[in-house]
This record gives C-alpha cells, structure tokens and sequence, in this order.
C-alpha cells in the first residue's frame, strides 16, 4: 500500500495544492482557461500524455490521450471536470477555500471532493503504474469538461465535433465516495434534471398589507401554484410526467435490495418525516423527484415592513429517470400549469440533461468490482445502478456506447458543494492503490 510520505504521494498532493488553488468556478467564469492549461501542462509532464485543448466556447475542453508500447485492444476514458462550485457562504469555511488545508486526517479546500482529488489520484495510480511496470496497461483517454456544475452546457456541442476520439470500452467517471457504512460504493448511472423558475406578479409596486383585505398577493399566488406540483407524499402532480419513466430491471432491483439503506435522517438531523411512497433506497435510485430550491418575496429583512409583495419567485428542479426528456417534461409543466388557471404564472426553462442508468453487467466492470473487493474487503463493496445526483452521463453513453461506472475518493460526509469540502487521506491512499491493482487487472 502507498504510504504519504512517498514521494510520488507528497508529490501528488502539492499537485491538488495547486490544483484546488485555481478558482475554476463556472457559475462565475473563473479561471476556465487557466485550469484548462494547467491541466494540459500536468498530463504532459507526468504522462507524456498528448493532449488537446478545445476552447471552442466559455469553458474549454481538454482531451489527452497516452498509449502503450504494446499494441492493446482495450481502452479505459477517464471523465472528469475541473470546474467546481461557488465556495459561499464564506464565512462558514473555517480556512480558505481556494487554499488546500491538510490535517492529520483530511484534506480541505473547495472541489477536492468533487472531483479534483479523484483526478489527481487517478493520475497518480497511473505514474505509479507506469513506474513499476515500464508501460501503461492499455489505452487510456481522460475527457476534462469545464462546466459540469452548470449542467455541461456545451458538452454536447463539443461532443459533435469531437465524437471521433471518444472510441473506449469503459468509461471511468468522475467521482464517487463511501457510504455511511464505510462501504466502497461503485454506481454505473446518475439521475438527469430539469431546473426551472416561475414568477407571479400582481401589481406594478408593493401594495400597503391593509389592502389585502381585497388585493391578492404575488406570493399566495405562487405558493397555490407550487401546491399544485406535488402531492403530500412527494408524487409529483403533472400529468404525463411518468409515463416515459424505465422501470429498473429485476437485476437493478437486487442490487439496490442488497445495498444497506442509509440512516439519513440521523446523518442530517432532519426535522421532518422522510417521504415513504417507497423504499428510501429504490426513491434515492429509481424515482424522479420536485424540488424547490428556493423561493424569494417582499420583505426579507430585519424587523418588520407590512407589505402585500407585488412579485415573488421560485426556482425548482425535477430530477429525472432515463427515458425522461427535460424539453418533454418541461412542456407538460407548462400545459399543467395553464390548465389548473396559472396562466399568469411565468415558467422560464433554466437546464436540462437527460439521466443514464446501466446495471453493471460487463466483464471489465466485473474487473473492476472484484478488485475493489480486493483492497476494500468483500463486505465493503456495494455496486448501484444509479446515484441520486446528476451529471452528463446520458451523453457520454450516447457517444461512446461503453458502460460507465462512477467511483472515487470521498466519503459520505466530504460535504461537496458545502463549506468545508473535505476527503481524508487514508481514503485518498486506498484508492490509488486500488486504482492501481485494477490497471493491472487490465
């Protein structure tokens, strides 16, 4: 096993350092173009990777591509992003976010969980292979998107032109953690998504609050509409939304069966029943979801001002099953919505990106299952169809028609998209160290 004080190890993690330190958010446009270098420099000189930078729109896209001396009929594609999320609220990091912290357990900075660390120790199973066998396993692609977190908005684009170099057999993608069991958990899909905004307005100005004895308010207005959306037990009220839905397999039923179902409402303190129209497992795996993400009106300061709002919005989001289209579902909302009498409620398309699930069933992934059986332990492996996030799997699937299986370096509490991102080092070891078996599996 890799020990941190290797030098390939302090190595790799001042290469996180200065990985983490490039604030590469999307939302905002930042450091797009220099993270997209950085990363060509990186492969060049620890792989001697030949790599591509397409900068053909906002965040460029980087592809390398390293073979070895030996003719090899298998290739592995590493999907990872380099954009991460917004590090606010500020205030609740307790060091900086843009500036890797290492502890005695854990390393701290925004994106080191979602995905920089999993690309950084991915790269380092691969020096480490290369190191102790002289060559590389097989043919290995990384693909680099630099606006994962914005919903891959010119993936698709890039993947048009692009389509040619994206030939694999399996398709390694970006992240993964373990659960709260302390399992490996190794998922070969992810749910797609809709997200969307509605507006009520009902006057030119905010109305005095004495007038609500017989002016209606924006937000009661908006508050009715999104009452409309879902039933009590999270069933989600527009008609025709299910109809396209895949039911899982009796393969991914088992899966899912087998898996421990987490503790979720000790892990988050929740305050409020879990929805039980199912199983917590087969919801968080199998069944598109409402959200509302957030909603805004009137007041929202200190103290007290008694108005009746004149505007109020709200952003949401479905979460969505294969075979669900976000332009299809987002018509029928529309429809829905005209048809129970919001036609004055206005339904701007935010994004959408369509989910993937597969059920694990491959010879290379039952590879990859049995080593990670190797390093992690039999009864510390558990394999998903689906997570329960989102992420442009449908489209890599659709270009590359190979498998995908998602794994990595986090742990259930690593907090991405939160304050205080974190992995823990031991984590981060034991992956490479499996990484680096399962290469030689190949």
């Amino acid at each position: 096993m890799v020990k941190l004080q290797d030098s390939i190890i302090q190595n790799s993690i001042q290469q996180l350092s200065d990985y983490v330190a490039l604030p590469s958010v999307s939302a905002k446009h930042q450091k797009q173009a220099a993270t997209a270098a950085f990363l060509k420099n990186l492969l060049e000189e620890q792989l001697g990777a030949q790599v591509q930078v397409f900068d053909d729109y906002q965040a460029p896209l980087v592809f390398a591509q390293v073979q070895p001396q030996h003719l090899s009929d298998t290739t592995l594609l590493i999907y990872n992003h380099y954009d991460v999320q917004p590090e606010e609220p500020v205030e609740l990091w307790e060091s900086d976010p843009f500036e890797l912290k290492q502890s005695a357990e854990s390393l701290i900075g925004r994106g080191v969980a979602d995905c920089k660390g999993d690309f950084i120790s991915r790269l380092t199973a691969l020096k480490l292979y290369r190191q102790e066998h002289g060559d590389f396993p097989c043919n290995i692609k990384f693909l680099i998107e630099g606006e994962e977190e914005v919903a891959s908005e010119h993936l698709s684009d890039y993947l048009a032109k692009y389509n040619d170099l994206l030939v694999a057999d399996l398709v390694i993608w970006e992240s993964g953690s373990k659960n709260d069991h302390e399992q490996f958990q190794i998922e070969g899909g992810n749910k797609g998504v809709l997200c969307f905004k509605l507006t009520a307005k009902s006057a030119a100005s905010d109305l005095h609050s004495s007038l609500a004895a017989v002016a209606d308010s924006a937000t009661w207005r908006l508050v009715q509409a999104l009452n409309s959306l879902r039933a009590t037990d999270g069933t989600i009220q527009v008609p025709g939304f299910y109809e396209e839905v895949v039911a899982p397999s009796e393969i991914e039923e088992q899966l899912v069966a087998q898996a421990p179902t987490p503790d979720l409402t000790k892990k988050w303190d929740l305050q409020l029943p879990l929805l039980k129209n199912k199983s917590v497992n087969n919801n968080l795996t199998f069944a598109p979801t409402i959200n509302i993400e957030g909603i805004s009106s009137g007041w929202e300061g200190s103290g007290v001002k008694t108005v009746t709002p004149k505007q109020a919005t709200a952003k949401l989001e479905f979460r969505l099953v294969p075979n669900q289209d976000p332009q299809v579902i987002f018509k029928q909302l529309t429809q829905y919505l005209q048809d129970q009498g919001f036609t004055d409620i206005q339904v701007d398309y935010l994004l959408g990106e369509r989910g993937y699930r597969w059920d694990l069933q491959n010879p290379l992934v039952d590879r990859l299952i049995a080593t990670a059986k190797t390093v992690y332990g039999d009864d510390k492996v558990v394999s998903l169809p689906s997570s329960a996030g989102t992420g442009p799997m449908y489209l890599l699937n659709k270009n590359t028609h190979a498998p995908i299986v998602s794994c990595g370096v986090g742990y259930s509490h690593s907090g991405p998209h939160a304050p205080n991102e974190n992995i823990r080092i031991n984590d981060y070891l034991q992956f490479i160290d499996f990484f680096s078996q399962f290469l030689d599996k190949l």
